[in-house]
């Protein structure tokens, strides 16, 4: 509450140090609320965004789902008279049982199910037959079947003992056969106990004994590709890590990374996967009965923004720049705000002691007159000559300050025309020798154009002669409070040139030989109310606008105003449109 309290007795420093401190807190005040909404903008951007990956990755867990489920259908179809290398057929039309190969006898069985070894079938007292092979095959693997046999032969007993070496070396089954087949289950049961296997088995009655069926598949193959023919039909738009999970860990975990393309998605299986694709969690479950031993996983390297937020980060970046520039607009405008004031009360301070001194000289030498004090003719003269002079400067301060503020309301009009430059040389002369001569100043006429008598300059007069005084009194008043004491200095020199950039403009250089200004100085001379020290500390005469003036002016006739720092003393440019 302090901070905003008027106290109207402040200083102009600590009224800037106020500012700085309303302004930063203004800054912060828009910067971190806005911050702040960048900041869930971007989380919740991120959020959504997973939670899209979220839903594309549960779609691809159902569709696995279901293929693997349609898959495990197309099996539960199978006859259970179908285990037997024959099938027994009743014809009803003949009347007779027919004796058929098993559809499961054929060779290329992978082609249905990938990843086939072979089926199998064990009753109740362990005796195992495979549909590949016509022969019961015992632990006597060499005398299964008959000598002499084809390769066609050769190759079904091959596959028979394999599938017989592999099944009795699961636990699963082997349990099952210690406690017997007790329970009936026409719908096929997955054993996971086999590392490089998945054995597809149920209990089903034949002839009116329950025994097991089942096929054995390689999981590598049968899984995978499941995996990979479902992921291709996916459509990231980002890499994606899809990891096969066994539950148990008898197995290594697969991985599948699934690469977006302009065409077709490319879908490999790395060994070693890059760190990074492990970094975003996705999206994780479990697969469905009967491959409840198995999880599928997907993540994938830290989600990248995405382009509306992109969009989003722009807009909030340019309005944080907007609102850093506004406040610093803001402190600039309310700096020079802040200076205006403080030289308007220096103004007030200049324009008192500038119309009270002289009006103090002219009562006091005005009674002395009216009294008959002064008796000398030769001294009357002179208070008369004194009290024109400084009826003369406050009428000239008076007119500065009453057409400078003509300016401000756009009140004032100047309508400048081409005059010679030598009627402007006279105009010089004559305005500004009472100024020189009083003060013992010398002035100093050039002309450095060729045919100058034909030349001419698009000025209005009155506001050329104005020109001129002001920037005349501002030389003879700076000189002598700097207390300069070297008469070769005490001049002022009028230089007409042509422009050295624009050859339609003329150049008047005024040029004193005082001590001059500063670089600073320089860029500060023709703003209003500006002067080069406090009114507390300045030992010059005038008021802040008289430059301020000449500039509005010049603008006002087309034209242009400099200020040069010479070795010694300063000069003052002006140009003007010329014919």
């Amino acid at each position: 509450m302090m901070l905003f309290k008027n106290k109207r007795l402040l200083n102009y420093a600590q009224r800037i140090k106020r500012l700085r401190i309303s302004a930063i807190l203004l800054l912060l005040l828009l910067l971190i609320p806005l911050s702040v909404l960048l900041y869930f903008s971007y989380q919740q951007s991120q959020q959504n965004r997973l939670v899209e990956y979220e839903k594309e990755a549960s779609n691809l867990a159902r569709v696995i789902n279901r293929k693997l489920f349609r898959k495990l259908s197309v099996s539960n179809q199978i006859p259970a008279d179908a285990f037997n290398y024959y099938r027994y057929i009743y014809n009803p039309l003949t009347k007779q049982t027919q004796q058929m190969l098993s559809p499961l006898a054929e060779l290329n069985g992978e082609q249905t199910i990938r990843g086939l070894v072979g089926y199998f079938q064990i009753d109740r007292e362990g005796n195992f037959n495979s549909p590949i092979w016509p022969y019961a095959i015992t632990s006597n693997i060499e005398d299964s079947g008959q000598k002499n046999q084809t390769l066609e032969m050769i190759t079904r007993r091959e596959i028979a003992t394999s599938v017989y070496q592999t099944i009795f070396e699961s636990n699963t089954v082997k349990q099952m056969l210690t406690h017997g087949f007790s329970a009936k289950n026409s719908q096929f049961n997955i054993g996971f106990d086999l590392p490089e296997y998945l054995i597809f088995y149920r209990v089903v009655e034949v002839i009116d004994q329950p025994v097991l069926q089942g096929y054995l598949v390689k999981r590598a193959p049968y899984l995978h590709q499941q995996v990979a023919d479902v992921l291709e039909l996916r459509s990231f738009d980002i890499p994606m890590l899809v990891t096969l999970k066994e539950i148990e860990k008898s197995v290594a975990d697969t991985y599948f990374l699934y690469s977006p393309s302009t065409e077709e998605p490319d879908i490999s299986q790395p060994l070693d996967v890059d760190v990074r694709y492990k970094q975003q969690f996705i999206f994780e479950t479990n697969l469905h009965w009967p491959y409840r031993n198995y999880k599928v996983a997907l993540s994938s390297a830290p989600l990248p923004i995405a382009q509306s937020m992109i969009y989003s980060l722009i807009f909030n970046a340019v309005m944080c720049l907007a609102i850093v520039y506004a406040c610093y607009g803001f402190y600039r405008f309310s700096v020079k705000q802040l200076a205006l004031g403080e030289e308007k009360v220096n103004f007030i301070s200049a324009v008192s002691h500038e119309l009270k001194t002289p009006l103090t000289s002219i009562k006091m030498y005005s009674e002395m007159l009216k009294s008959g004090m002064v008796a000398s003719e030769q001294h009357k003269g002179e208070y008369y000559d004194f009290i024109c002079d400084e009826s003369e400067r406050l009428a000239r301060l008076i007119d500065n300050i009453l057409q400078l503020s003509a300016f401000e309301r756009q009140q004032q009009k100047v309508t400048p025309e081409y005059t010679p430059l030598t009627v402007l040389q006279d105009i010089i002369r004559s305005k500004t020798a009472s100024l020189t001569e009083n003060h013992h100043f010398e002035q100093v006429h050039i002309m450095e154009l060729a045919h100058y008598e034909r030349a001419q300059a698009y000025i209005e007069v009155d506001a050329f002669t104005q020109i001129v005084i002001n920037i005349t009194d501002n030389a003879v008043k700076f000189f002598e409070s700097a207390g300069i004491d070297d008469p070769s200095r005490r001049k002022i020199e009028f230089t007409f040139r042509k422009h050295p950039t624009h050859k339609g403009m003329v150049q008047l250089e005024i040029r004193d030989y005082g001590n001059g200004i500063s670089k600073a100085q320089e860029e500060k001379i023709f703003e209003l109310f500006y002067r080069g020290s406090s009114e507390l500390t300045r030992n010059s005469k005038g008021t802040g606008i008289g430059l301020a003036l000449v500039r509005e002016l010049v603008l006002a006739q087309q034209g242009e105003v400099q200020v040069q720092a010479r070795h010694p003393g300063l000069a003052m440019l002006i140009s003007f449109p010329m014919k």
